[in-house]
């Protein structure tokens, strides 16, 4: 989880994966602003060098800039959305997050989800990414992670996380942990030479 904003953790809360979503969403994003430059670059290009006996070269080349410089913080600000945009798998819980300034936290209890289910239109597939849909007790619909990468890898570290927080609510131990067999019987000193145990 290095280079992640981890969510505050509860206590004896362990974190086991974080995902955010399959950077191909920056695809649009990076046309528009694409298109937002070349489009008004070109407009000003096409600009006569003067009009009306005044020079517009100046006035050209500080809304190129002007442009440029908009277009790419809004661009950026999409990149850092889709950083900051999270999704953290715990012993206990799922928790969404999002937001750059203003962050906004969602989570569902392990105990509480009720089917996970893993979607791969083919478009998904050709990027190596699916949607997991999460049915969990107490909310209004299903829970869609969107684009996640691996997302088979995903869903299994999800459902195991919950057959481990269900073992141990139950207290039963995690697999492969066995338990603890009879106390040996204690171990007598040896009887000193010549003497019959138990004799008087």
């Amino acid at each position: 989880m290095a280079g992640t904003m981890a969510p505050p953790l509860l206590s004896g809360e362990t974190p086991i994966s974080t995902q955010r979503q399959h950077p191909a969403v920056l695809v649009p994003a990076g046309v528009i602003a694409a298109l937002c430059i070349a489009v008004p670059l070109l407009l000003i290009h096409l600009v006569p060098a003067r009009i009306a006996g005044h020079d517009t070269g100046e006035a050209k080349l500080i809304a190129s800039v002007v442009i440029a410089v908009v277009v790419a913080l809004w661009f950026l600000l999409r990149v850092l959305q889709w950083r900051f945009q999270t999704y953290t798998l715990t012993s206990h819980r799922i928790v969404m997050s999002r937001g750059v300034i203003s962050r906004v936290m969602e989570s569902i209890s392990l105990d509480r989800v009720q089917d996970i289910v893993v979607r791969r239109p083919i478009a998904d597939r050709l990027i190596g990414s699916g949607s997991i849909e999460i049915d969990s007790a107490g909310r209004d619909g299903v829970e869609v992670l969107r684009l996640i990468p691996h997302p088979n890898r995903f869903y299994t570290q999800v459902l195991q996380a919950v057959e481990d927080h269900r073992r141990l609510s139950m207290g039963y131990p995690s697999p492969g942990t066995e338990p603890p067999g009879p106390a040996a019987p204690p171990t007598l000193p040896p009887t000193p030479y010549g003497m019959a145990g138990g004799g008087v």
